[in-house]
């Protein structure tokens, strides 16, 4: 067993921030807006996620967050796949849609089928299919680490989220 010097020990009592704090804080991060699609069986979902990165190149790996009382925890966690959809600055209608948990997800959006059988919404910015590697519980959300089994990229702009709104990126000018 690893013996704790003395910053470990303190870092150890030191009592974490608020939630509100903690929010705040995290709305000042500019991120990706990604709809995660998932699928056991007949039964498929979409939630909107900006909880995505990268893990690694080799073998190529990223992984998402997602709470474990949102109906996507379970179909990942039993059926090991998921797909993480890269929405482009035109998807803002998708986005919305799939925060509002509706009870017919995939109803009216485009979406062909992946290789392991995952929704995969046309128009992204990229979509990279994955088979889960590792999961870990954190509070009240779990880590899924995903290998990726699939990628399609494209040069469309990703949506982006910051403060509470979408924002515009642009691309440089030479």
């Amino acid at each position: 067993m690893p013996v704790l010097n003395e910053y470990a020990s303190l870092a150890r009592s030191l009592v974490s921030i608020d939630a509100a704090q903690f929010k705040a804080a995290m709305r000042c991060m500019a991120s990706t807006v990604t709809v995660i699609t998932s699928r056991e069986g007949s039964v498929s979902n979409g939630m909107t996620a900006t909880a995505v990165c990268s893990v690694s190149a080799a073998p190529p790996c990223i992984l998402v967050v997602i709470n474990q009382a949102n109906k996507s925890h379970s179909l990942i966690e039993r059926s090991g796949i998921f797909a993480v959809n890269v929405l482009s600055a035109d998807q803002i209608a998708i986005a919305q849609h799939f925060a509002l948990k509706p009870d017919d997800p995939l109803g009216r959006v485009d979406y062909r089928s992946g290789l392991t059988g995952v929704p995969m919404i046309e128009g992204c910015a990229a979509q990279l299919e994955c088979v889960v590697e590792a999961q870990t519980k954190s509070g009240t959300h779990s880590v899924f680490i995903g290998r990726v089994v699939f990628v399609q990229e494209t040069d469309r702009l990703p949506l982006i989220y910051r403060g509470g709104e979408f924002v515009e990126l642009s691309r440089k000018s030479d």
